[in-house]
């Protein structure tokens, strides 16, 4: 398999060199092309069966921009030939129509999809966010002082319980579209959600296990029972805990061999 980290030397931010890490255990790092900035992504020019982007500086998205913006066309090639990507944070951002920064320029970003990013600096939105996927129920937290705007909608990836979408007046959160998985949140999102993890390295074609699996999933479990317990009251969590036990089962039972049928005896044998 061939897993791409993008500038993972400058795409690292709060906390997302845990995600660099389990991708190298998961995989091999035998297996990992760590593409270094300024070099263009081996996924625009080679088949890659997983391509992952972390968050970055506002700096640094200018610098990539510049560089990717001629190779919108194979960015929108490589998706539609469902190539799994996930991007977390505002690498989110790359993706949309462009990035404005209050009373100063606007840049253009890739037009990949419908939606522009405004940034207001010195008003940070820190928060937990509560979400589902395919009814899969999700956590991660929020740290970013951008909203989006235009029809960010459009290609929704999570439907947001607690917290904020993409902006205040909707409920989704992220782009989804085909195996191209990008959100604001962090976590790092992977290493919260390891059910899901599982399920997206599966769309790569990856069905083993994940490095230390057993305390991701407890965590995971943890982290969910404490959230209904929490707010149970006033949110009602419990279908959603419910939701998340009876999908981690479905996802571990289908990763697990299947056991040779035993032999009924018959009535002679009996």
């Amino acid at each position: 398999m061939k897993i791409e980290i993008i500038y993972g030397e400058l795409a690292n931010l709060l906390g997302e060199h845990g995600t660099q890490s389990l991708l190298a255990e998961t995989f091999g790092e035998q297996q990992i092309i760590r593409t270094p900035f300024p070099h263009l992504p081996r996924f625009l020019v080679d088949d890659v069966d997983f391509v992952y982007m972390g968050p970055m500086t506002e700096q640094t998205q200018r610098l990539v921009l510049d560089l990717w913006r001629d190779q919108k066309e194979l960015f929108a090639k490589a998706i539609e030939e469902n190539t799994v990507f996930f991007f977390a944070g505002n690498a989110l951002d790359l993706v949309g129509r462009s990035i404005r920064y209050e009373e100063q320029d606007t840049i253009q970003a890739l037009s990949l999809y419908p939606f522009d990013t405004f940034c207001r600096r010195y008003d940070r939105v820190n928060e937990f966010v509560c979400a589902t996927f395919n009814n899969m129920p999700l956590t991660g937290f929020r740290s970013q002082f951008t909203t989006h705007t235009g029809d960010a909608g459009a290609f929704p990836f999570l439907v947001v319980g607690q917290g904020n979408g993409m902006n205040k007046d909707i409920r989704t959160e992220g782009i989804h579209d085909r195996n191209f998985f990008a959100t604001s949140l962090l976590g790092p999102f992977l290493l919260l959600n390891p059910s899901f993890t599982r399920w997206l390295f599966a769309r790569a074609g990856y069905h083993g296990t994940l490095p230390y699996e057993k305390s991701l999933l407890d965590a995971e479990s943890t982290r969910l029972e404490d959230l209904a317990g929490t707010f149970n009251r006033k949110r009602k969590l419990d279908a959603f805990f419910k939701a998340y036990k009876d999908r981690q089962n479905q996802i571990l039972d289908a990763s697990l061999p299947s056991k040779p049928p035993v032999d009924k005896p018959t009535n002679k044998e009996a």
